[in-house]
């Protein structure tokens, strides 16, 4: 546990620029600023599938490759372009907006009645997701490596330190959890309760947190799997900071203390997953978060 701590920490101070850094956090308070509370808003709602997926789009392309532009200001970065793996900076930001532009709920609730279609149109999206994500990966992957597979999904040699990070992450989240915004947003799995009422029963619970638990695997594979794997041939370990800034985009949607925090995440688990080559750490950290999040919903 402790070589991993160590490791960890020496992975973010060898990525560690004060200009780079200033620059991140400048372009996500600008982010914060026009999403949260401007007119321009960041995140696409109830938009039509061409309207929403080019958004997310450029979106999506905007922050991960300012965070390339940005790692590159630093004197001591020196990239490796090997055509092989820059065309990541423009499939990744592709692929994540369709899994999340694509109405998944619609196909997979096509015949379900209007009350299980409110109770499960975000697990569906969720499901749908990680169904429409994962062959994707395993394509790119063939195609960057001339093989079948995914990157990262080793088993991790032990969960014992990402349950340490867990509970670090309680007095964070018991803070959050007292925020207005916080509390407008979860639990999640409110959804059923309200659409099923009386008829709602744990199985249905169940299924609901089974959907979130496969999109956190979706974006572990994605994130801390793809990107830090490629982005890492061209940067090295500073590959952290553009993946993390690319995740950060991706919260927009979410409370706004939720997204400045998740590029500080991104930034942890990037550096965790280039020295452990496994997601499954990370996944356990992130979806831990999510349930405790859950859980607070529900006493707060």
């Amino acid at each position: 546990m402790k070589q991993l701590f160590t490791a960890t920490i020496q992975h973010l101070k060898q990525s560690f620029s004060f200009f780079t850094f200033f620059l991140c956090f400048i372009t996500i308070a600008v982010a914060c600023c026009s999403n949260y509370y401007g007119y321009f808003k960041l995140w696409p709602v109830h938009e039509s599938f061409t309207k929403s997926f080019f958004f997310l789009f450029v979106l999506f392309f905007v922050f991960f490759t300012a965070g390339l532009a940005f790692t590159l200001l630093n004197k001591h970065t020196k990239p490796v372009w090997n055509n092989h793996y820059k065309w990541i900076f423009i499939a990744a930001p592709a692929v994540f907006a369709l899994k999340v532009s694509l109405p998944f709920d619609e196909l997979l609730l096509n015949h379900f009645s209007a009350a299980y279609q409110l109770a499960f149109h975000k697990a569906a999206a969720w499901m749908g997701g990680f169904l429409f994500t994962v062959p994707v990966l395993m394509l790119l992957y063939y195609l960057f490596e001339q093989k079948w597979n995914l990157y990262f999904i080793k088993k991790t040699n032990s969960f014992t330190p990402y349950l340490v990070l867990l509970l670090c992450m309680v007095p964070l989240l018991l803070f959050a959890s007292a925020q207005t915004s916080f509390q407008q947003v979860y639990p999640r799995s409110k959804d059923v309760a309200m659409a099923l009422g009386n008829s709602a029963t744990p199985f249905h619970y169940i299924f609901f947190e089974l959907g979130y638990a496969m999109d956190f695997i979706t974006i572990e594979l994605f994130f801390r799997g793809l990107l830090i794997a490629t982005v890492s041939r061209v940067l090295g370990i500073r590959c952290i900071i553009p993946v993390a800034l690319f995740y950060f985009s991706i919260h927009l949607g979410k409370p706004m203390l939720e997204a400045i925090s998740s590029f500080f995440g991104g930034l942890i688990l990037g550096a965790v997953s280039y020295e452990t080559k496994s997601i499954w750490g990370g996944w356990m950290v992130h979806f831990g978060i999510a349930l405790l999040m859950e859980l607070l919903g529900y006493i707060m």
